[in-house]
């Protein structure tokens, strides 16, 4: 029996399409690309013995691979869980072990496993700073970077990130190069913050894998006991049924600290492997529209107009794909599934009307229309009236997509709140009535909201960040980006005074606020304040697609097209599949 996929031995034999990309490699590296055209496979380039014998199956999982199913959508893995010893899975009807992927052996067990791990050793990285991002566009700058960085006296590294592929003969192409200095093994954090501090640049870490974690994977069913190098794949014995994972660490995403434990059911195929930290990991191998079958209904609400789930189901995609190869790159799948990459708690939150979103709109992504990359599709619950600025909440180059403006039609935007200030952010608020996500039913609460922090409470969150400011008196923005979200505020106390920077650390510092487009007003006295009132707008950080906004738009007889057009200016919708 042959079921189509194989990211464990490369076997592919029922599948017309198949791709390769490249996930962290540095410059030097030799990039494969299958280009696929039409219904027909290209021949893989060759590959070392090792590099798919069943000794080293870890190589293939770390390679940023993958493929298309016979039904034209991409194949993503998705880690489950992980930094686990032991790991359990059942099917109805029953589970089949498949050691080397499929088109191999296939063990057919009884309806459950138990997996655990013999002899793990985890693997080794080196973490660099990252100071320079360049797209494929600005590829002629990466020389000039590197010099750069060496006049400063470093050692610069390039790393090549993202993926690239062709489909239909045409090529996209979300790769960048990655400008990277200062390799530590513990201490990145902290090196990362000197560097942006001294040279006034926003710094990421980059996880480079130098050494493959090792371990042999063991399954028990009954009587039966498989070893296995590195990983085990498992599938549903009948069609269609789905794989249940026990006891999930609630809120996914890998080791993340956990109390809450729960069983999910997953479509596809789930593997379990040997991670990074040589413990096991538990991913699914899934199509990228079931994914987003279960991704969307958590993105929107499932009974928004169908236009508006139609484009969340675009920008929904178009994130997921533009994810691939960005993220994990010292890891044996491709995302995660917590906030970091897109929350995915596996099979039953689909929603038939969600569900017809992704299959209506099935292959469509957004592109820049300058350029073949794939858009940066950021979206937020409500903007408040105005978005964001992409490089204000995240920093970084600025990008042209993601430019904040008003929420409304352009026939009627108000000249004088194109930028939201100190000046005239009162006046805003008192206003917004012709916004998009003003005219959505889903607007109570998201569009303008007040939130009031007792000056106790507030004394007492500010002592847990700044140690000198005492009994906090006053609180003063500093700068605001163009929507008028906060991007620095002051904090003025009885003992000294603090400056703090950042859209999400300025919400959770005061009690987590909707959004950081606010004023803020002091009640009692300078010397005794009794509380601080905020008065904001919005629901999130505001870049990219305002879903609240995106529902009222369609609400207004407003076509998915003209919704995402609105949002992300200069794009183009194309079919990748």
């Amino acid at each position: 029996m042959t079921r189509g996929l194989s990211l464990g031995s490369l076997q592919l034999p029922t599948w017309p399409r198949s791709l390769i990309n490249m996930k962290g490699g540095t410059r030097s590296d030799t990039l494969l690309i299958a280009l696929a055209i039409s219904t027909v496979a290209l021949p893989l380039p060759s590959i070392a013995s090792d590099e798919t014998s069943s000794s080293d199956k870890l190589r293939i999982l770390n390679s940023n691979r993958f493929t298309f199913a016979d039904n034209g959508a991409p194949l993503v893995t998705v880690e489950i869980m992980g930094g686990q010893k032991q790991i359990r899975l059942s099917a109805t009807g029953g589970l089949d072990v498949l050691p080397d992927g499929t088109g191999g052996a296939e063990i057919h067990g009884q309806k459950s496993w138990t997996i655990s791990v013999q002899n793990g050793v985890p693997g080794r990285s080196n973490k660099w700073v990252i100071v320079d991002r360049i797209p494929p566009d600005e590829i002629d700058r990466v020389s000039s970077a590197t010099r750069l960085w060496k006049q400063r006296g470093f050692k610069p590294r390039t790393f090549d990130v993202g993926t690239v592929f062709g489909v239909g003969g045409k090529v996209l192409d979300s790769r960048e190069v990655l400008v990277v200095v200062s390799p530590q093994t513990n201490s990145a954090k902290k090196q990362a913050q000197y560097i942006a501090r001294k040279y006034k640049v926003p710094t990421e870490i980059h996880t480079e894998l130098v050494q493959r974690p090792q371990g042999q994977v063991v399954a028990t069913s009954g009587k039966l006991t498989i070893v296995n190098p590195s990983v085990l794949w498992f599938a549903p014995r009948q069609k269609q049924k789905t794989i249940s994972v026990l006891d999930v660490l609630t809120g996914g995403g890998g080791s993340q600290l956990q109390t809450s434990r729960t069983d999910r059911e997953f479509f596809g195929y789930v593997y379990v492997t040997v991670g990074f930290d040589g413990k096991l990991s538990a991913v699914n191998a899934v199509t990228a529209d079931r994914l987003l079958a279960g991704l969307v209904p958590s993105e929107m609400f499932p009974d928004a107009h169908t236009e508006a789930l139609a484009a969340q189901a675009i920008a929904a995609r178009t994130e997921l794909i533009q994810k691939l190869g960005t993220r994990h790159l010292a890891d044996p799948f491709l995302l995660c599934s917590s906030q970091h990459c897109q929350v995915y708690s596996g099979a039953g939150k689909e929603h038939p009307r969600t569900t017809r979103a992704v299959q209506k709109t099935r292959g469509l992504v957004m592109m820049r229309k300058k350029g073949n990359g794939l858009v940066d599709a950021r979206y937020s619950a409500s903007c408040g009236g105005h978005g964001e600025n992409k490089e204000i909440i995240w920093g970084g180059a600025k990008d042209p997509v993601l430019v904040g403006r008003l929420d409304q039609p352009a026939s009627k935007t108000t000249s004088s709140y194109r930028t939201v200030t100190d000046e005239n952010i009162g006046d805003f608020l008192d206003g917004g009535k012709r916004d998009y996500c003003a005219l959505s039913r889903y607007s109570k609460n998201r569009h303008r909201w007040t939130a009031e922090l007792d000056a106790k409470t507030t004394n007492q969150r500010v002592a847990t960040k700044f140690k000198n400011v005492g009994r906090v008196q006053k609180l003063v923005p500093l700068k605001r980006g163009v929507s008028g979200r906060v991007v620095s505020i002051e904090i003025v106390g009885d003992r000294g005074k603090a400056v703090l920077r950042g859209d999400l650390a300025i919400r959770r510092l005061f009690g987590g606020l909707k959004s950081s487009l606010f004023e803020v007003r002091r009640k009692g006295t300078t010397e005794t304040p009794t509380s601080f009132v905020f008065r904001g707008a919005g629901f999130g950080h505001g870049v990219g697609m305002c879903q609240v906004g995106a529902i009222g738009m369609a609400e207004s007889k407003k076509t998915y097209r003209a919704i995402l057009d609105h949002y992300y200016r200069g794009s183009k919708i194309q079919k990748l599949y």
